[in-house]
């Protein structure tokens, strides 16, 4: 038995021994805080906690509002809609290259445009090209003659023919074709000798018959063994095997046989005109005249009447190319409306249930016709401020619809997750409770994703930055219509189950007795996800996890390693167009040869001094024979006619007559004169405002052979110092330009969004763990993206530039909802760190997962339909979309919650838990 002494002593002991467990308890604790402080990244200030808290509060006040004012709310939105669109009377679409793709501060933009506004192309090509088994054989030569007889019934309703519409060359002519008494004067005292013009149509005829028209008379007498003995015994074999393709030799080197011949065509167009009055639907100015006209020259050149069997015929003109482009582009919006069609359903499948009360087809029909207002409203905010259209922004649409479903998906997903209790609350609050936290989940993705856009509208590429300009837009504008018009929808449909008003007629009300079906209760994406969670948190299962993650980053890394720069117009050409033909049989017979550049001269004078300067750079041209395979030679051969002690009348006497000898007929074109006059024979040629060089490249394997190419000659054209503006111009150069600056400018876009992805994301989450996690994820599918591309077959251009600038908005999306959702759930009052983050993953998975899996899938679906395409950039659309889903679902929702249950960040009611556990324990231990 105790005695009254010895109950304080034990009470004092008791006191003393609590108090020192305490303090050595605080001190255990202090040293478990700072070795954590040491151990895992800590939780950003109180700064960006309240500013999340204040944010929570704004999107909970304006829940409230719409669900107190939805009418208000849906009328306003449709209003601001209709007002955006007043922005489409200054809609700009732009298909030349140079406003797409040439760098405001490019000297090349600067030089073309100089030469579009002082000497505006005016010549247009056409070509066809016969193919068969031997097209040296009276069938192939027949079929070439039939083409040259149609070329010459071509006319137009406005009774426009060929004669009138082609570009015209002098030729000398020969003695029988001018009068004795005006050969023979010039034969005596000298003079100039005669050409004629002829309408620019050169074939395999032109070498057959020389020197006179090819009549029917002609070819009845022509025979396979005639034919061949023309071509060989003929002294223009170079230009004979220009127009051969496919050939065969025998033992002494002579032509047997050809697979293929060409007949190219070159008419002209009055660029006057074309500039007053230009045609809208093509990309260079062009008369609608020549546009009927080409339009009649390919019905001519590609009706297969009279054909002999097995031979077949090509045909491009110069409309053709936009008619082909545009015609595609126009039959691929059908694959659009589908897209929305299996979007309306996949929505109402996964918004709703499958009873008369909760299955939500008015809701669906309404989160889609949000998107098309949000799109709208896009379009016509960023055609108000200027911004052109290119073929980029086609696949607007389908970008918008995918976001917006996924926003849509989230939001609702988020009421979803309201407890019973919550439930019953008046419809305003359970609305304001949603957006608070669905307010700020759809903000940290499509912040991300706007600013990301916005700064991937730094680029130089006037194409790239109007199409990311266009993005940002269109995702702010997802983003505050699913924030009101989708949310006032959804408090009215809300309000119709609330009532037990029929999902299709909502007229009808079910009785107080109607309950839904069981089977319409069960989530059977919540089932597999929460097998998936537990799944995932065993321990064999994150090592098999990681380590397929890494070995998908390995296979992607040696993807990329193979990925190639490179661009080809005939991906944008249907297979079974006419166009694409022509371009097929180019490539097989006739791609020998690399592309034609031209140097302009122009505002300087013409004296021995300048001709000097211009000589000693066609002789350095002419020796770089790895870039340069043929070079006009006029300026080396004019030398001869001038020396230094000549005056500038002399001179100009001197080129007018070079100009009409047999040496420099050819180069006749070269020079444009003052006022469009033409020198005259044995006079003072009128002044020269502007010549040029032409010269061929050979033919160069990709980017790094033709980019160095295209340097080299600036260089030297620099080197040169010659007065007035010189510039080097070719079709491709443009091309070969942005070839130049797009692996750079694609480094540094994507090098700018992930840094922006990632201090936005470390804002918003308020937690540097976090926001480092998904920014791993993204660049994660980045790189699996990127190196999939090459097992795909895609190449870095600047459509898949475009699109990896979007898979990094995309991307996010997925890792950012699972860390948001991770940073909510608290774990309870489990006391295993271990266990306490994978109970955490697992309720993440089931609470937020299901929206990202629907956001994700609706991506995918919304794009299905384009894999079938025949249109290049939908295609390419397709298979980065896919990839990125794939790739983007893969690290959110699967490897982003093994990295979580590892090193996943606290939450910020953590340090409470762990303190109440210390104090359990110290309880535990003073009561033993």
């Amino acid at each position: 038995m105790r005695t009254m002494n010895e109950l304080p002593v034990r009470r004092l002991f008791k006191l003393v021994l609590t108090d020192h467990q305490m303090k050595r308890s605080a001190d255990e604790k202090q040293e478990k805080d700072d070795c954590q402080c040491r151990c895992r990244f800590p939780s950003l200030g109180k700064l960006q906690t309240r500013f999340l808290r204040k944010m929570s509060q704004l999107f909970d006040s304006h829940g409230r509002f719409v669900a107190h004012h939805p009418n208000i709310t849906i009328t306003a939105c449709v209003f601001l809609t209709l007002f955006s669109m007043l922005g489409f009377l200054n809609f700009t679409a732009k298909s030349d290259t140079l406003s797409l793709w040439i760098p405001e501060i490019s000297d090349t933009k600067d030089n073309v445009e100089w030469l579009n506004q002082n000497f505006p192309p005016d010549t247009r090509y056409h070509s066809a090209i016969v193919k068969s088994d031997n097209v040296l054989s009276k069938e192939g030569i027949n079929t070439v003659y039939l083409l040259h007889k149609r070329l010459q019934k071509v006319q137009t309703k406005d009774n426009v023919t060929w004669e009138e519409m082609c570009k015209k060359v002098a030729i000398p002519v020969t003695i029988e074709e001018v009068s004795w008494v005006a050969w023979g004067f010039n034969v005596v005292f000298g003079g100039c000798p005669h050409y004629i013009e002829i309408c620019l149509e050169l074939s395999i005829l032109n070498i057959l018959s020389p020197h006179e028209k090819v009549t029917d008379d002609f070819m009845k007498n022509l025979n396979q063994s005639e034919i061949l003995r023309l071509i060989n015994q003929s002294d223009k074999r170079e230009n004979i095997l220009q127009y051969l393709g496919g050939v065969k030799y025998d033992a002494k080197g002579d032509i047997l046989e050809a697979k293929a011949t060409k007949i190219d065509l070159i008419s002209e167009t009055n660029i006057t005109e074309a500039l007053l009055n230009p045609d809208p639907g093509t990309s260079t100015p062009v008369t609608n005249l020549s546009m009927s006209f080409e339009e009649e020259l390919k019905d001519a050149l590609l009706n297969t009447t009279d054909i002999p069997e097995g031979v077949e015929v090509s045909v491009i003109v110069s409309r053709s190319f936009d008619d082909v482009i545009n015609e595609n582009i126009i039959g691929n919006y059908n694959l659009l409306f589908s897209g929305f069609a299996i979007m309306f359903v996949y929505v109402l499948i996964m918004l709703g249930k499958f009873n008369c009360v909760e299955h939500r087809v008015w809701l669906s029909l309404a989160g889609l016709t949000g998107i098309v207002l949000g799109s709208v409203f896009c379009m016509g905010l960023c055609s108000a401020f200027g911004l052109m259209f290119t073929q980029l922004h086609n696949v607007l649409p389908f970008l918008m619809l995918g976001i917006g479903i996924d926003d849509m998906f989230v939001l609702v997903q988020c009421y979803e997750n309201l407890s019973p209790e919550e439930k019953k609350e008046d419809i305003a609050k359970r609305f304001g409770k949603t957006l608070s936290y669905a307010g700020m989940a759809i903000s940290v993705t499509s912040v991300t994703n706007i600013v990301a856009f916005a700064l991937g509208a730094t680029t130089v590429i006037p194409a790239l930055r109007s199409f990311c300009l266009f993005c940002s837009v269109g995702i702010l504008a997802i983003f505050l219509y699913t924030l009101t018009f989708f949310t006032a929808c959804m408090v009215l449909d809300q309000k119709r189950i609330d009532e037990r008003r029929d999902g299709c007629f909502c007229c009808w009300r079910h009785g107080e007795s109607w309950t839904p079906n069981k089977w319409t209760k069960t989530n059977y994406l919540d089932i597999f996800l929460a097998k998936l969670a537990k799944f995932s948190t065993h321990r064999m299962m994150k090592v098999t996890i990681s380590i397929l993650t890494l070995g998908l980053f390995g296979l992607a890394c040696y993807g990329i390693s193979k990925l190639e720069q490179r661009f080809e117009e005939r991906w944008l050409i249907p297979d079974d167009s006419y166009l694409a033909k022509w371009f097929d049989d180019r490539q097989e017979f006739f791609n020998d040869k690399g592309e034609r550049g031209t140097i302009y001269f122009a505002e300087l004078e013409i004296n021995s001094e300048q001709l000097d300067k211009v000589q000693s750079l066609v002789r350095k041209l002419a020796n770089q024979t790895d870039i340069i395979t043929e070079i006009d030679t006029w300026a080396l051969e004019f030398s001869n006619h001038y020396n230094e002690s000549m005056n500038s009348t002399v001179m100009k006497i001197e080129l007018g007559n070079y100009l009409h000898s047999k040496d420099g007929l050819q180069f006749h074109d070269r020079f444009e004169f003052e006022n469009g006059a033409r020198p005259k024979c044995n006079e003072e040629a009128p002044d020269v405002v502007m010549f040029k060089i032409e010269y061929q490249h050979p033919l160069f394997s990709g980017p790094l052979e033709h980019v160095p190419a295209m340097n080299k000659v600036k260089e030297l054209i620099k080197e040169a110092n010659i007065d007035g503006r010189v510039f080097a111009k070719s079709t491709k150069y443009e091309f070969w330009e942005v070839d130049e600056i797009l692996s750079a400018e694609l480094i540094r876009s994507v090098a700018l969004a992930l840094i922006c992805v990632f201090l936005i994301v470390i804002f918003m989450l308020a937690n540097l763990t976090g926001a480092i996690l998904v920014l791993l994820c993204v660049m994660f599918t980045l790189v699996d993206v990127m190196g999939f591309m090459y097992f795909w077959g895609l190449t870095i251009d600047t459509t898949s530039c475009m699109l990896l600038i979007v898979c990094i908005g995309l991307s996010v999306d997925y890792a950012a909802h699972i860390a948001h959702g991770f940073l909510e759930q608290d774990g309870g009052d489990i006391k295993s760190r271990e266990e306490r983050l994978n109970i955490r993953t697992q309720n993440t998975l089931l609470k937020i997962g299901p929206a990202v899996f629907y956001g994700g899938f609706s991506t995918l679906l919304a794009t299905v339909l384009l894999a079938g395409s025949d249109y290049y950039l939908f295609v390419a659309f397709f298979k980065v979309f896919f990839l990125v889903v794939v790739f983007g679902l893969f690290h959110g929702i699967v490897f982003l919650p093994v990295i979580l249950c590892l090193v996943g960040p606290s939450h910020a009611e953590y340090d409470g838990h762990e303190e109440k556990y210390e104090l359990e324990k110290l309880k535990s231990t003073v009561d033993l």
